[in-house]
């Protein structure tokens, strides 16, 4: 106030344009931030968008995958029956270890039916309703497979053990190897022959019973992944 009149208006000027120029810059930043913000909700949707994409066409691609290996095991099995099913429940207990699937007596599915897939033996059907039917595994432990090894031809039965499948009354001398493929043996009715079971993974000398060996295999049916599978009988 004490200043001379051209220098107050010197220092009004430059007050003036100093509180222009922060509030221009405060204001700048404000709008700025509002459109970077903006860009950053617009890019983490482009973000979600791809990476459902990404994930249907992944999905796309397992179901093509499957269905050409159905197509293939249909393409090799042209003399059986076959109805396809979908898996739509399952009861994860191995005492009953069972999948519920998409069809029953409305497409001529009956009990003990065999199920399968493109990579081998599922189980059977144990229960047939209208538009459902429950399916055993072979995982139940109350499960048994008439079976033979298929290079050897060593007959045995396939049970559920902790951890795999086991061979039993596979005779001492008979000549197995690892790698060797396990398929149903036909006895018994409820299979048809050459069904794959699995794949010899262990073989051991029994100390228990010297005339038996221990084998051990692995079936490449994913069980806890089954989504789609095959009812077969004889056509």
């Amino acid at each position: 106030m004490g200043l001379p009149g051209e220098k107050k208006e010197l220092v009004g000027d430059y007050l003036r344009s100093s509180l222009w120029s922060s509030g221009q810059m405060l204001f700048s930043r404000v709008i700025s931030h509002a459109r970077n913000a903006e860009k950053n909700r617009f890019l983490l949707n482009e973000n979600v968008a791809l990476a459902l994409e990404n994930m249907q066409l992944q999905e796309a691609n397992q179901e093509n995958k499957r269905l050409r290996e159905l197509l293939q095991f249909k393409d090799g099995h042209e003399s059986w029956l076959r109805v396809p099913a979908e898996v739509i429940a399952r009861d994860p207990d191995q005492l009953y270890d069972t999948i519920t699937i998409d069809a029953g007596t409305d497409r001529q599915l009956r009990k003990e039916m065999p199920v399968v897939t493109a990579q081998g033996l599922v189980g059977h059907l144990l229960e047939v309703a209208e538009h459902t039917s429950v399916v055993r595994l072979i995982t139940s432990t109350s499960s048994r497979v008439s079976a033979v090894v298929q290079n050897g031809r060593a007959y045995c039965v396939v049970y559920w053990v902790p951890g795999g499948h086991f061979l039993r009354y596979v005779k001492a001398g008979s000549q197995i190897k690892e790698g060797d493929r396990v398929v149903t043996s036909g006895m018994g009715g409820r299979y048809p022959q050459d069904i794959t079971i699995g794949y010899v993974t262990e073989i051991r000398e029994s100390e228990r019973d010297p005339l038996f060996k221990e084998v051990f295999l692995a079936s490449k049916v994913k069980f806890w992944e089954l989504e789609e599978v095959f009812v077969i009988g004889s056509s």
